[in-house]
């Protein structure tokens, strides 16, 4: 099976390229830059906002992947405008089912990141494409890109009242490979532990030695709501066994 995965030098599209490709299925790795990915047959260089590059990226593809991102909470076009491309140029190659990564909660949130996630949700839904949504809780890196930003200038900042259920990257890759290999339906994926904000602040502290004052955060106003009512939580989701600690740790291993 040849399946394209856009978004493929990211931090999600890197593992699910590497673990379809571990399955024995070709992989097309899309991205911006066109750069070479472990694993992948071909690595196509596309603008997924634009459309520019797209034509022909998908053919032969059975499966496309969609683990695009934006770090601009404030310009999330990508989500919808990617979308819409990329189902166009899907339905034109023949593609026959498209697996697309969101966010647990999506549909109790104001914030304009997880509207826009919905929005492409929606998008997929009503095309031609038989789609599989990946519901993930916040990633781990999303919790301590915070403390590490704030660290640099000495103040580590926490979500007041918020609770996490963070997981590794690495587990919702592997879902959603076995997604896309298997042609498996919806998901959702939490981590092991719920934690409160300022308790993964003090083990991050204490694990990585960094420097700083552990203090309340300036965040958005409607993020900072979706994290204090429990609904990025969740119970019924399936359960990672990757733990904070375990994942720190792994994170200050040397590279060779």
């Amino acid at each position: 099976m040849r399946i394209a995965v856009i978004g493929a030098t990211g931090q999600t599209g890197m593992p699910v390229t590497e673990r379809i490709a571990r399955s024995g299925h070709e992989v097309v790795a899309i991205s911006r830059e066109g750069t070479a990915v472990p694993g992948a047959t071909d690595a196509i260089a596309a603008d997924v906002f634009t459309g520019e590059g797209l034509g022909g990226a998908f053919d032969g593809c059975e499966v496309v992947v969609d683990v695009t991102n934006t770090k601009n909470f404030l310009d999330t076009r990508i989500f919808t405008a990617g979308a819409k491309n990329i189902i166009t140029e899907a339905e034109r190659a023949g593609v026959e089912r498209a697996i697309m990564i969101s966010v647990v909660g999506a549909e109790h949130s104001n914030f304009q990141y997880h509207q826009r996630k919905l929005d492409q949700e929606r998008l997929y839904r009503e095309s031609d494409l038989d789609v599989a949504v990946i519901r993930a809780t916040q990633f781990f890196s999303f919790i301590t890109s915070f403390f590490e930003n704030g660290s640099a200038v000495g103040a580590i900042p926490v979500f007041l009242g918020a609770r996490f259920q963070p997981v590794a990257t690495d587990e919702v890759a592997d879902l959603i490979a076995t997604t896309a290999v298997n042609k498996l339906g919806d998901a959702e994926i939490a981590g092991p532990k719920v934690w409160v904000s300022r308790d993964l602040a003090k083990v991050w502290q204490a694990q990585t030695r960094a420097r700083g004052v552990i203090v309340n955060g300036p965040f958005p106003p409607k993020l900072l709501d979706f994290f204090r009512s429990g609904e990025n939580l969740s119970d019924t989701a399936m359960q990672g066994a990757v733990t904070f600690q375990e994942w720190l740790s792994e994170q200050q291993r040397p590279t060779v």
